[in-house]
């Protein structure tokens, strides 16, 4: 596992990805956030809306109406899992609501920031993963553009100096 990052590191160090896997998630992977309610009881959400802004921030379109947001509201914590061609890594970290309301979103989204406090490849030597992937059915083609959208918003503004 040469490339992960601080596989157990202490909630106030803040973690990086790798290169490799802050380039994979530019926008259209999909991966599995994991919450934790109130009581304790885990909940998971298939997302594909989801970008690194920079290595050690993730950030998600959430639907205002899901577990996951009202679990986010109420802990702040989460866990990711990345899957990709020969890519398999475990995030966890902090949630931050950024914005309540997207814009680029077609329902209701908020924004979310994950800050990344550990990084854990969860790749096995010899071992090739194929990951998964997602197509848009004849006549839906036009959910690209508003894909693409939701990725710039959440990619943030560029840095100024």
């Amino acid at each position: 596992m040469p490339d992960a990052t601080r596989a157990s590191t202490p909630a106030s160090t803040v973690a990086e990805m790798p290169p490799r896997l802050t380039q994979f998630l530019l926008g259209g992977q999909t991966l599995v956030l994991a919450t934790v309610d109130e009581a304790g009881l885990p909940w998971t959400t298939l997302m594909t809306w989801a970008v690194a802004r920079d290595p050690q921030t993730l950030t998600v379109a959430v639907d205002t109406r899901s577990g996951a947001l009202r679990n986010l509201r109420a802990t702040g914590k989460v866990a990711v899992e990345v899957l990709g061609d020969d890519l398999c890594y475990g995030l966890r970290g902090t949630a931050v609501i950024e914005r309540e309301a997207m814009r680029a979103a077609p329902f209701p989204c908020a924004l979310v920031a994950i800050k990344l406090e550990s990084v854990r490849d969860h790749g096995a030597a010899g071992v090739k993963f194929v990951g998964p992937s997602y197509s848009f059915h004849p006549g839906k083609e036009h959910r690209k553009g508003v894909e693409e959208a939701v990725y710039e918003e959440l990619k943030g503004a560029p840095p100024t100096i």
